[in-house]
């Protein structure tokens, strides 16, 4: 991504994400990293069943098209359908509860609202702009992550350990479907501000968004 289209802006929340990225990482990420260690072999418990139980060499195909995402989605699937205008399918889906305790999320915010009254992420169009870039780059990597959970997970079940396939599936769902559904709520919710404040009039302004 070029330079020009980078957020400007570094919310001073980043310190309280270690507690979601720890929970991420300790649940699910670190997990993930445990199954395939498990299916290489080496590594895998004395009561598992012994064998060889890594993919054929095609899976390495799969594994790449999954990481492709990250260049491969077109920009047209990061619009805001007319379904996900108003938010309203994602507050039904429980977004708003999960938006309190994701990185930089409602906690964070209040948290750093005590030390300082006046903070607020979005104060203008232009962090608004920046914000929707930040939203976009984490919905890529979530949907990488959730393409390698899905594939994992898949193949945990071929090979018949299916509570392996189950926590993974569970897991990917918690820690990447919902980040992805919360990046799309967020992207909706500033382009109705955007769009509102446009009509209202072109300048710049500092006008606190959200």
């Amino acid at each position: 991504m070029s330079r020009s289209n980078a957020p400007r802006h570094t919310p001073p929340t980043h310190g309280l994400n270690i507690i979601p990225f720890g929970i991420m990482a300790g649940g699910w990420l670190g997990p993930l990293l445990m199954f395939w260690l498990y299916v290489w072999g080496p590594l895998r418990p004395f009561h598992y069943p012994n064998g060889d139980l890594l993919p054929p060499a095609p899976f390495v195909f799969v594994i790449v098209a999954c990481i492709s995402l990250w260049w491969l989605l077109p920009r047209a699937y990061f619009r805001v359908q007319g379904f996900e205008q108003t938010g309203r399918c994602y507050e039904l889906l429980g977004v708003v509860l999960f938006r309190w305790f994701a990185p930089d999320g409602d906690f964070a915010n209040r948290w750093e609202r005590r030390k300082n009254p006046d903070f607020r992420v979005i104060r203008g169009r232009r962090s608004a702009a920046d914000f929707i870039v930040r939203t976009e780059q984490s919905e890529r990597g979530h949907l990488v992550l959730l393409a390698l959970g899905i594939a994992s997970a898949a193949w945990a079940s071929c090979i018949g350990w299916h509570g392996w396939a189950v926590y993974l599936s569970v897991g990917n769902f918690v820690v990447n479907v919902y980040p992805i559904l919360l990046q799309r709520y967020t992207r909706s919710r500033l382009y109705a501000v955007l769009n509102r404040r446009w009509q209202a009039g072109p300048s710049e302004d500092a006008t606190e968004i959200g």
